[in-house]
């Protein structure tokens, strides 16, 4: 269980819930199986496993791990059109005449509603943390529509529930782009090897580049002429590679041996004495690399 990406919440200041409570409130709302006819469903699940459900948080120190699910049906749009094109042709041989659009669009939704029960599922997963000692919340996703679907289900698990995401921010584009013209970065941070410009305007110009010299007369002029960097990959005190963008997630994380080989495998004998050691390893590592992060770019009030 190591986070790939961070999506990160601010929680007010005097957040503070008991994973006890947390536990219960969330297996009160778990995950339950797609009906016949739903198309999805979404609920709480253990972070350990599907199959226990008595633990549905996970506490090291000051962080508190939790896990939405979602099941959804797979059901192809060309397996649709495949029983729609069939019934079309039997209509025009039976009737000599084509169905009509709105009467197509009819029958779609009748195969719909045939094909769901016999569907299969599957689930996705995305984990969340409470870093309490920094007042954030952590979501393990690509993009925002995700994390915000997690927060509004948390909301809707607690009953009341306050998160505020970070937008993107042109004032972050700036000192990242600064990083660039000045050939360094700072606290503890170096660059890696891809970064990502774009003009912050309607025509939205985007320029992506991979294993680049950031020092170019290329790259200086695409600065020059209004780009600033929204993405660029970098390196914490040696021990996570990961990239920084300019709305504050971090995407591709990865944790170097330093930090891997501080895991202990000997003194570990079970499934859930591995994911403890390794959420506990990541929830610190990653609460110092947001400090440095906030020290430069200072929390939203």
């Amino acid at each position: 269980m190591w986070f790939k990406n961070a999506r990160i919440f601010q929680l007010p200041n005097d957040f503070s819930i008991d994973s006890d409570k947390l536990s219960e409130q969330l297996g009160d709302d778990a995950l339950k199986p797609c009906g016949p006819q739903d198309t999805s469903s979404q609920g709480w699940i253990s972070p350990f496993s599907l199959s226990n459900n008595e633990l549905y948080c996970l506490q090291s120190g000051n962080a508190q791990l939790f896990t939405m699910a979602i099941e959804e049906k797979i059901l192809p749009a060309v397996v649709i059109n495949q029983h729609l094109q069939e019934k079309v042709s039997q209509i025009r041989t039976d009737t000599g005449n084509k169905p009509g659009r709105k009467q197509q669009s009819d029958m779609k939704q009748e195969i719909l509603f045939d094909l769901l029960p016999q569907a299969f599922t599957k689930i996705k997963k995305v984990g969340a943390y409470f870093d309490n000692t920094n007042n954030l919340m952590i979501v393990d996703s690509t993009s925002q529509n995700p994390a915000e679907n997690l927060v509004s289900l948390l909301r809707q698990t607690l009953g009341s529930f306050k998160a505020t995401a970070f937008g993107e921010s042109s004032g972050m584009a700036t000192v990242l782009t600064k990083w660039v013209t000045d050939g360094h970065a700072q606290e503890g941070l170096e660059f890696g090897s891809s970064i990502v410009l774009e003009t912050l305007d309607e025509a939205k110009s985007v320029i992506r580049a991979k294993n680049v010299n950031y020092l170019t007369d290329e790259m200086q002029r695409h600065i020059e002429n209004g780009y600033l960097v929204t993405q660029i990959g970098l390196i914490y005190n040696d021990r996570i590679e990961f990239t920084l963008t300019h709305d504050f997630a971090l995407k591709s994380i990865k944790f170097t041996d330093i930090v891997l080989d501080q895991m202990d495998h000997e003194s570990i004998e079970s499934e859930e004495q591995l994911m403890d050691s390794r959420f506990t390893l990541m929830s610190l590592e990653l609460k110092e690399l947001y400090a440095a992060l906030f020290n430069i770019f200072p929390k939203q009030d």
